[in-house]
C-alpha cells in the first residue's frame, strides 16, 4: 500500500511538472533566408530536446520552445547557426553557405549568383582560411589555395608584395599579366597593386592596408564570361575581397583578436668554411708583418689558407682566431615579431545592421631596421528605408608605414666599390671572408670620428652603415568609401545605384646620414605623391519566373576615372647634420613635379540569365567601354570595343536522377566564352608630353627648371585596342553523399593586337615604337580532387588536392620579328619567340657546343659533336662561350623555359571535436632560374660547390707549375678543344682539335688549371658562361601546419562569452625538396614581372611561426 501511494505522489508531481513546461513553452515562429531568398528544408531543433521542424517552400517554420533554450538550425551546404530564445515569439535566421558548397553565394559582375548557376571556374576562400596563415597581405595568403592561381610571397619584408598570376601570361608586356584586384566592388587599379618593377626595394601594395580580420571571404574568377562584366582590366581574371558586415542579433556583439608572430631566418647557403682569403689556396697567401706576425690577405678571392685556429692580424690590425663563422652571415639579421590586435563591434535587427572596427599592425622585419605600422578603422553600416529600400554603406581610413624594406638588388659592396649596393646575403655571397665576425662590425660600423669605418676592407660595414644610420621611408593614408543603394519597385524589378571613391596619399623620404668623417656630406630627398579613383554606376535589374524558368535580365552603365600626380625634392649636403630637411639644404634645392596621368573609362553592360528548374542555366553577358586612353588630341581614334560573353551550365544529375541519384549527388558540364578589349596607358598614345627634370643654374644663379620630353617612345596615331577571345570547358562531381569530388578546368585563349613597344634602330632618333602586333595563345588544365576519407561522429578528415598546368604560345609577333625580350640580364635572356614558348630562355653566353666540320666547312656527324668547346687563351685553357664576337660567333641556346611545367597543392584538415589540424603541402615543378648569386659566390670562392679541386683532400690534381713549383689545387675541365686550337710546345705548334683537356694533359701540351682559374674563368662576369649558374627550380615545401582549438559552447557561457579560439601555426616550415644547387631559396626571384627569371637577392630560408586569440561576447 506504501509503495502504491508513493507512485500516484511521483505520478502526480511528473504530471504537474510536465503541465508546468508545457504553460512555460510557446509557439516560436519565423523565416529562415539565404543571401538568395528562402531557404526551405531546414532543420529548426531545440537543443537538447527531441523537439525540430523543417521551414517550409517560403522559409516559414513553427516550433515549440520557451525563453533560454537555444534553436539550432542546419541543412546541407550551409554553416550551422544557434540562437539563444529570448522575450520575442518571431526569431528570422539568415543562414549562410559553406565556403565551397554549391549553394554558395558568389559576387561576380554586379549580382549575387549560387556558384552552382556560373559557367565558368570560381573559387572561394574564407576569411578564417586567409587568417589561419597570419600574413599581412592577403593575397600572400592564397597560396596553394586556388588551382590556376601562382602566388609567392615576396621577400623584401612584411610590407613586401607577393607575386601572383591567374592562368599564366598573355600578354607580351611582362608588367601586364596582373589580375584586376576588387576591395568591396571598388576596382583597385594596376599601379595600385603592382608597386615593385624591379626596384630594389618594396615598400608594398595597397593590399598591405587590408585588416585581415576585416575579411568575410575572396573569391577568385580565373576567367570565363562573367568577368567581362569588369571591363577590359579583368582579362588576366579577377580577385574580389569582401569585407564583412554586421547581422541581426539580440544586443552588440563584440570580438577581439590578437595575432602574435615571429619571423626567422633560419637557414642558408651552402658556404664553405674551410678555406679564407687568397689565391693559392697555401699559407703562402698570409702577409708576414715587420714583426713577423701573419696577415690575412686583402678580402675578395677566396681560394686562400685553410682555416685551421691559427692568431693571425685581420685587415684592420686585431688579432683574430683563423677559423670560419659558419652563421656569420645569419647574424645579420634577427628574430622579428610582429603584432596585429584587431576589435570589432557589430549589432543589427531586421531593419539594419552595422560592424565598427579597429585594428593596429606593427610588424618587423627579419633585415635590420625593417618596420611596417598600419592603423585602420573600417564602418560598415545596412539599413532599410521605407520597408523597402535598403543602403548600404561601407568606409575605410588606414594610416601605414613602412621603413627600409630589405635590400633585394644583386649589388654589392666589396666589388662595385658601391657602399650603399646589394642584399646582406649577396654580399656574403661576394666574397666576404668566412671568417668574417658579423657581430664584431655591427657593434663597430662607424668610425671613431665618425661616417662608416673604411678599416673594414670587406666594405660590409658599409651595408651595415646603410642598414642602421639610413631611413627609407613610405608613409600611405587610404581612404576607401562605398555607397550601395537599393531599391525594389516591385517583386521583379530593381534598382541598385553604385557609387565609391579610393584615394591613397604617399609621402616618401630618403634620409642618407653622412658616410664621411663627422657625418658630413649627407643626403635628403623626399616626394610625394597622390592617386584617386572614382566609380559610378546604376543597374536595373528584372527578376521573373515563369513555369519552370527562372529569368533574370540586368543592364547598366558605369563610368571610372583615374588620376595621379606628384612632386619629388631633394638636397645635396646640409648645413647641420641629422636633420633632414629641405630648409637645411647648403646648395639650391632641386625639384620638380611628375607628369600628371588621368584616364577615363565609360561602360554600358548587360547580362541575362534564364536557368531551367535549377537544371540548365544559360549566362549572356555583353559590356561596351569607351576608354580616353585611345583617344588621340584631335579627338579621333579607335576607343570604343565591345566584348561579349557567353555561359551555360548543365547539372545532368539532375536530368537523369534515377539513374544517377544514388551515387552522384552533383554532376555539372559547365562551357564558356569571352571576348575582351583593352587600351593602354594614360597620354601613352599622344605626343608632346613633357615632365619636369633636374633644374639647372643660369649664369645669375637662379635656379631654372628644366623640361624634357617624357618618353622616347615613337606614338602611333592609329592603335586600336587589344583583344582577348577566351574558351573553357568544365566538370565538376561530387559523390557518395559529397564524400568525394573532383573539379576539372581546360582553357584556351588567344590575345591580339597588343599594345607594347616594339623596339627602334638607334637611327630613327627613338629607342622603341608603340604598335599593335603579336599574338599569345594560352591554354591549360586545372584539377581539383577532394574529399572525406574518414568521417565520424567526433572525427573527419577533409582533404583537397590542386594541380595546375599552363603553357604559353607565340603565335606571331608583327614585321617579321623572331623575338621580343621578356627580361633577363648580361649573357642570358627570357623571350618570346614566334613560333616557340613565352618565355623561352635564351644565352649568348651558355656553352658553346662542338661541331665537327669537313675541308669546306660543312657540319659533319662525329662523336664528339655536342660536347663544350675549350679554347687556349694564352697558357690558359677556358669554356668557350656560345657567342664570342671577337671571333664570330653570334648563337644563343636555347636552354628552356621560365615556365613552370606544374603547380600542385595538397591540403588536409583534421577536425576532432573542437580540434582542428590543418597542413598543406604546396609544389612546384619546372622552370629556369638565373642566379647572379651562385655565379659570384664561385667566382669568389665563398659556396660550398668551390670546394672540389682545391687540394688533394677534396680531389684536387697534382701539377707543376711553369715556375716549378708543386701544387696540388689542379681542376681537369670536361670538353674539347675547338677545331683549330694550337699551343706551342718546345718550339712546336700542336693541334688541339677535338682533343680533351685530360687527354692534352697526359700528353704534356697543357697543365691542369688552378682551383682559382677554374672557377673564377667558370663564373667571373667577362669569361664566365652564364649557363653553369642555371637550374630548373623544382621544390614541394610544408607551406603551412595550424592548430585550433575552440572552447565548448558550454565554458564559454560560464565565462559570459559566446566564442573563444586559440590557434597556434607555422608557415614555410622547410622543404622536402629543393632543385636549386648550392642550398638557394626558391623564393629568391622578386622581379613581379612574368619574364623574370633572375635570382640576385639570394634571402635566406625564412619560417614564420605564431599565435592567435579570438574572444567573442
Amino acid at each position: 500500500m506504501k509503495k502504491l501511494y508513493t507512485s500516484c505522489c511521483m505520478a502526480v508531481s511528473v504530471s504537474l511538472i510536465s503541465i508546468s513546461n508545457l504553460q512555460a513553452q510557446q509557439a516560436l515562429t519565423g523565416k529562415v533566408t539565404s543571401a538568395t531568398g528562402p531557404v526551405s528544408g531546414v532543420t529548426i531543433t531545440v537543443k537538447g530536446t527531441s523537439r525540430a521542424t523543417q521551414s517550409k517552400e517560403d522559409g516559414s517554420y513553427t516550433i515549440q520552445a520557451q525563453k533560454g533554450e537555444t534553436l539550432r538550425f542546419t541543412i546541407i551546404g550551409y554553416v550551422a547557426q544557434e540562437v539563444q530564445i529570448g522575450d520575442s515569439k518571431i526569431i528570422n535566421m539568415i543562414i549562410k553557405p559553406e565556403e565551397g558548397s554549391l549553394e554558395e553565394v558568389v559576387v561576380t559582375g554586379f549580382t549575387q549568383r549560387k556558384r552552382s548557376q556560373i559557367g565558368s571556374a570560381v573559387t572561394t576562400v574564407s576569411g578564417d582560411d586567409i587568417r589561419r596563415t597570419g600574413a599581412i597581405n592577403p593575397i600572400a595568403a592564397l597560396q596553394g589555395m586556388v588551382p590556376g592561381l601562382q602566388v609567392q610571397s615576396g621577400v623584401g619584408g612584411p610590407q613586401s608584395t607577393p607575386i601572383f598570376r591567374i592562368r599564366g601570361s598573355a600578354s607580351l608586356d611582362p608588367y601586364n599579366n596582373q589580375p584586376l584586384v576588387v576591395i568591396d566592388n571598388i576596382l583597385m587599379d594596376t599601379d595600385m597593386v603592382l608597386p615593385n618593377r624591379g626596384g630594389n626595394q618594396d615598400f608594398g601594395n595597397i593590399l598591405k592596408d587590408l585588416n585581415p580580420d576585416d575579411i568575410e571571404n575572396i573569391t577568385v574568377l580565373r576567367g570565363g564570361a562573367v568577368t567581362a562584366l569588369y571591363g577590359s582590366r579583368a582579362q588576366n581574371g579577377v580577385i574580389l575581397i569582401t569585407t564583412k558586415s554586421g547581422f541581426a542579433q539580440k544586443g552588440l556583439g563584440v570580438s577581439i583578436t590578437q595575432n602574435t608572430q615571429w619571423e626567422q631566418a633560419y637557414k642558408t647557403l651552402d658556404f664553405q668554411n674551410h678555406f679564407g682569403p687568397g689565391t693559392t689556396s697555401s699559407d703562402l697567401d698570409f702577409i708576414k708583418t715587420a714583426d713577423g706576425k701573419l696577415q690575412v690577405a686583402a678580402p675578395g678571392y677566396n681560394f686562400g689558407p685553410r682555416f685551421q685556429g691559427q692568431t693571425v692580424l685581420d685587415n684592420d690590425g686585431r688579432e683574430i682566431v683563423y677559423s670560419a663563422q659558419p652563421n656569420n652571415m645569419l647574424d645579420a639579421y634577427r628574430l622579428a615579431p610582429s603584432t596585429n590586435t584587431s576589435v570589432s563591434i557589430s549589432g543589427g535587427s531586421p531593419q539594419g545592421s552595422f560592424r565598427l572596427s579597429y585594428s593596429n599592425n606593427s610588424s618587423k622585419g627579419i633585415t635590420p631596421n625593417n618596420d611596417f605600422k598600419r592603423n585602420s578603422v573600417n564602418f560598415r553600416g545596412s539599413q532599410r528605408l521605407l520597408g523597402k529600400i535598403i543602403v548600404d554603406a561601407n568606409v575605410t581610413y588606414v594610416k601605414s608605414k613602412a621603413k627600409n624594406p630589405a635590400d633585394v638588388g644583386g649589388g654589392n659592396a666589396l666589388l662595385s666599390g658601391n657602399t650603399d649596393a646589394g642584399s646582406i646575403l649577396m654580399n656574403f655571397a661576394s666574397g666576404i671572408p668566412r671568417y668574417y665576425d658579423t657581430k664584431y662590425w655591427k657593434n663597430n660600423y662607424i668610425a671613431p670620428i665618425g661616417g662608416w669605418n673604411d678599416a673594414d676592407q670587406t666594405g660590409f660595414s658599409s651595408v651595415l652603415y646603410n642598414l642602421y644610420e639610413n631611413n627609407r621611408v613610405s608613409e600611405d593614408d587610404n581612404f576607401r568609401g562605398v555607397i550601395d543603394v537599393q531599391i525594389p519597385f516591385n517583386d521583379n524589378w530593381k534598382f541598385q545605384g553604385f557609387a565609391n571613391v579610393n584615394y591613397i596619399g604617399s609621402n616618401f623620404e630618403n634620409q642618407t646620414r653622412g658616410r664621411d668623417s663627422a657625418y658630413t656630406n649627407p643626403y635628403y630627398a623626399t616626394n610625394t605623391g597622390n592617386r584617386f579613383t572614382s566609380q559610378f554606376r546604376g543597374t536595373l535589374n528584372y527578376t521573373k519566373k515563369f513555369n519552370d524558368f527562372n529569368v533574370m535580365v540586368l543592364g547598366g552603365g558605369e563610368y571610372y576615372s583615374f588620376t595621379s600626380k606628384g612632386q619629388w625634392a631633394n638636397i645635396d649636403g646640409a648645413i647641420y647634420p641629422d636633420i633632414y630637411r629641405l630648409s637645411n639644404s647648403r646648395n639650391p634645392v632641386k625639384a620638380g613635379e611628375y607628369a600628371p596621368n588621368k584616364s577615363n573609362l565609360g561602360s554600358l553592360f548587360y547580362q541575362a540569365s534564364i536557368d531551367y528548374r535549377d537544371e540548365l542555366t544559360l549566362n549572356v553577358y555583353g559590356r561596351n567601354d569607351w576608354n580616353s586612353t585611345l583617344v588621340y588630341n584631335d579627338g579621333h581614334g579607335t576607343y570604343s570595343y565591345f566584348y561579349p560573353g557567353v555561359d551555360a551550365i548543365w547539372k545532368f544529375n539532375e536530368t537523369f536522377k534515377e539513374k544517377l541519384s544514388p551515387l552522384f549527388n552533383y554532376a555539372a558540364l559547365r562551357v564558356s566564352y569571352v571576348k575582351s578589349g583593352n587600351g593602354t596607358a594614360a597620354y601613352r598614345a599622344n605626343t608632346g608630353a613633357y615632365s619636369a627634370g633636374n633644374p639647372y643654374l643660369s649664369y645669375a644663379g637662379l635656379s631654372v627648371l628644366n623640361y624634357s620630353f617624357s618618353d622616347n617612345t615613337l606614338p602611333n596615331q592609329n592603335l586600336v585596342p587589344e583583344r582577348t577571345g577566351k574558351y573553357e570547358v568544365g566538370l565538376e562531381v561530387r559523390m557518395l553523399k559529397n564524400r568525394l569530388g573532383t573539379d576539372f578546368s581546360f582553357y584556351t585563349q588567344d590575345s591580339k593586337s597588343q599594345i607594347i613597344p616594339f623596339g627602334a634602330p638607334a637611327p630613327s632618333g627613338v629607342t622603341a615604337a608603340l604598335l599593335n602586333g603579336g599574338t599569345i595563345r594560352n591554354r591549360g588544365i586545372e584539377l581539383s580532387l577532394f574529399g572525406v576519407p574518414i568521417k565520424t561522429e567526433n572525427f573527419s578528415w577533409d582533404t583537397r588536392f590542386n594541380y595546375t598546368r599552363n603553357r604559353n604560345t607565340v603565335l606571331d609577333l608583327p614585321f617579321g620579328l623572331e623575338s621580343i625580350r621578356l627580361g633577363g640580364g648580361d649573357g642570358y635572356q627570357a623571350i618570346a619567340k614566334a613560333g616557340g614558348d613565352y618565355g623561352t630562355v635564351i644565352a649568348p653566353y651558355a656553352y658553346a657546343r662542338y661541331q665537327a666540320v669537313d675541308g669546306t666547312r660543312n657540319p659533319i656527324e662525329s662523336p664528339l659533336n655536342g660536347q663544350k668547346v675549350l679554347l687556349i687563351s694564352g697558357a690558359s685553357t677556358l669554356y668557350e662561350r656560345a657567342a664570342n664576337y671577337t671571333e664570330g660567333l653570334d648563337k644563343a641556346p636555347v636552354l628552356g623555359s621560365i615556365v613552370p611545367k606544374f603547380l600542385g597543392n595538397w591540403r588536409n584538415t583534421f577536425n576532432y571535436k573542437t580540434v582542428q589540424l590543418v597542413v598543406a603541402l604546396d609544389a612546384k615543378f619546372g622552370g629556369m632560374v638565373y642566379s647572379s648569386t651562385k655565379d659570384l659566390g664561385s667566382w669568389l670562392g665563398t659556396l660550398e660547390s668551390t670546394l672540389p679541386g682545391r687540394s688533394a683532400e677534396f680531389g684536387g690534381v697534382p701539377y707543376t707549375t711553369a715556375a716549378g713549383v708543386q701544387r696540388t689545387d689542379g681542376v681537369v675541365y670536361d670538353g674539347v678543344y675547338k677545331q683549330g686550337s694550337t699551343v706551342t710546345v718546345a718550339g712546336k705548334s700542336v693541334d688541339l682539335s677535338g682533343m680533351s683537356h685530360q687527354q692534352a694533359i697526359d700528353a704534356g701540351y697543357v697543365r691542369p688549371a688552378s682551383a682559382l682559374a677554374y672557377y673564377a674563368n667558370s663564373h667571373s662576369w667577362f669569361r664566365g658562361i652564364r649557363e653553369r649558374s642555371m637550374y630548373t627550380s623544382s621544390w614541394v615545401s610544408v607551406q603551412q601546419v595550424g592548430l585550433n582549438y575552440d572552447l565548448p559552447a558550454t565554458v564559454a557561457k560560464k565565462l559570459k562569452m559566446n566564442g573563444l579560439r586559440v590557434g597556434v601555426y607555422a608557415n614555410d616550415l622547410f622543404f622536402l625538396y629543393n632543385s636549386a644547387p648550392d642550398n638557394f631559396n626558391p623564393y629568391s626571384v622578386s622581379d613581379s614581372g612574368s619574364g623574370a627569371m633572375n635570382e640576385g637577392s639570394a634571402m635566406p630560408y625564412v619560417r614564420r611561426f605564431g599565435f592567435s586569440i579570438n574572444g567573442s561576447f
